[in-house]
């Protein structure tokens, strides 16, 4: 059984030839040209569209990958990744868990129709008042990751009179090959398995085990995004196994679940392992864990990046093209405040111009977004297709959907693009309107500049 939803064998296998027959990666989201212009028409360019049929279908493969493992599996959905209401009420109807850091995410999560019994929550400032907000909201699952921060919990628990599972965050110390890392030797991020005064898992451990205010649920840790392969993954659940023989032999105490973060890599154009390669590694150490453990834990996945990513594409228009000597330069009515991980990770997306004219000679453009930045440039994958750009063309900016809505900048006086979202059922929506030019300049203060009503 996995968690809320639990597949039969014959729709497993159905899943698996879904991805078996995939021939590529970058064509998950299909719109007509038709469509594409349409809605450029009816929301202006730029826009993001968001698709629920691939986000649904990376969910239940992400689950999935993990049915070798002998006890129960959760997904939870990291909200930081794309927090619109829409995609949160998706992932609310899948029965989703969601990894959740702020109040105000939580927030958002709530209005959305997610439901605070699916809820981890997992704080990196870990204060009193927000522990008591979250607490009241029927939030009853938190991570704590310093003696502080547990500390405060308990105190928070103890004024409304609740008492919340609680989990660890420990940080492994193992190397890891990935885009963005959160194991180091010295992390902002989590505590320890051992040592340390008084900050480690063991110490935390044994405070919760002798407090009547909470109770001890696991162990949570993070590696990064786009981890590149699972042998860390590997090092960090030997720790974790290590971990779980002392406290049962010494605390008498067990899991009853492990989150072992997210990291889970996004095809950008660079192959990596899949979800099911990632799995097939490491289910063995996580049923050697659930043995040691004297009984199966609730084994929960974390993902933003993965979930989301490929669900979305960011709709631009060429605005301009020139040549500089032989270089052809396109220009884009779009930039890095609206994909900020162009200028913070040279991320490489897939780009393709449409309608491409194939019987053009094939070149590589230098294609440039409307900032006045020299990092505001598009990196050129080999899978990209930019053959017929031209002014009025659209160019299509494909697996936008982490970490690109929830930065958007108003950089330049730019107004935040519309969100359209697109239903499993392929109807389309509103999901965010284009903020118009009066919106910005008043959230800017412009209403109050009018006003000028000191404080002080």
């Amino acid at each position: 059984m996995h968690g809320f939803y639990a597949l039969t064998n014959k729709e497993m296998e159905k899943e698996d030839l879904i991805y078996k027959e995939k021939k590529t990666p970058f064509t998950r989201v299909n719109l007509s040209s038709q469509d594409l212009y349409s809605l450029a028409e009816k929301v202006g360019t730029p826009y993001y569209l968001i698709d629920e049929r691939v986000m649904a279908e990376n969910y239940y493969r992400l689950l999935n990958a993990y049915r070798g493992y002998i006890g129960s599996v959760s997904v939870a959905y990291s909200v930081k990744a794309n927090f619109n209401p829409y995609v949160l009420g998706t992932y609310a109807k899948l029965g989703t868990k969601f990894d959740v850091t702020s109040p105000e995410e939580l927030y958002f999560l709530l209005k959305s129709g997610g439901a605070p019994e699916n809820v981890i929550y997992t704080s990196v400032t870990e204060g009193k008042e927000e522990y008591a907000e979250v607490l009241s909201k029927g939030v009853r699952r938190v991570v704590v990751s310093s003696q502080n921060g547990l500390n405060n919990l308990i105190e928070a628990a103890s004024a409304l009179n609740v008492v919340p599972t609680v989990g660890i965050r420990v940080n492994p110390e193992v190397q890891v090959k990935a885009e963005v890392k959160s194991s180091f030797k010295i992390s902002k991020f989590g505590v320890p398995f051992n040592g340390g005064a008084p900050e480690s898992a063991y110490k935390l451990t044994k405070q919760i085990l002798g407090s009547d205010k909470v109770t001890f649920g696991g162990v949570h840790f993070h590696l990064g995004s786009q981890v590149e392969t699972p042998a860390a993954y590997i090092m960090a659940l030997e720790k974790v196994k290590n971990f779980i023989m002392r406290i049962k032999k010494e605390l008498g105490a067990g899991l009853l679940f492990l989150d072992i973060g997210g990291g889970t890599p996004v095809n950008y154009g660079i192959k990596v392992p899949t979800p099911e390669e990632m799995a097939s590694q490491i289910v063995d150490k996580l049923n050697d864990i659930a043995m040691i453990n004297g009984s199966p834990y609730n084994l929960i996945i974390e993902s933003g990046r993965y979930l989301v990513a490929e669900s979305t594409i960011l709709v631009s228009k060429i605005v301009n093209v020139k040549y500089y000597n032989s270089k052809k330069i396109i220009y884009l009515d779009t930039g890095y405040h609206q994909l900020l991980d162009i200028a913070l990770l040279q991320q490489i997306y897939p780009l393709e111009v449409v309608p491409s004219d194939e019987s053009e000679a094939a070149e590589k453009p230098l294609v440039a977004g409307r900032l006045c930045d020299s990092m505001d440039v598009f990196q050129i994958g080999p899978e990209s297709k930019l053959e017929g750009a031209d002014i009025g063309k659209l160019m299509v900016i494909k697996n936008v959907g982490a970490y690109s809505i929830v930065f958007n900048m108003p950089f330049h006086s730019q107004v935040k693009p519309a969100v359209v979202f697109r239903d499993s059922k392929g109807n389309y929506y509103l999901a965010r309107k284009r903020q118009d030019l009066e919106e910005l300049y008043d959230e800017e203060g412009g209403s109050l500049y009018a006003k000028k009503e000191a404080i002080a």
